[in-house]
């Protein structure tokens, strides 16, 4: 199963240890971005691929 980030912590971590980073969006499911490391993340965004995704509408998870 793979691991969901949600806290500001989890974000981090993955940044430290250049994980990849599966996004879906929250509504569908739909999957926006197949993994990449993090680029960036704040309270309310995470770049990825050179995309922003916005923390409250979709789920970020650990690739494994």
């Amino acid at each position: 199963m793979q691991k969901e980030l949600t806290t500001d912590a989890h974000f981090l971590a993955a940044i430290l240890a250049e994980k990849k980073v599966i996004v879906t969006y929250r509504d569908t499911g739909q999957i926006a971005d197949y993994g990449g490391p993090i680029q960036q993340a704040t309270a309310h965004a995470v770049k990825i691929n050179d995309m922003h995704y916005m923390r409250h509408a979709c789920h970020f998870y650990v690739r494994r």
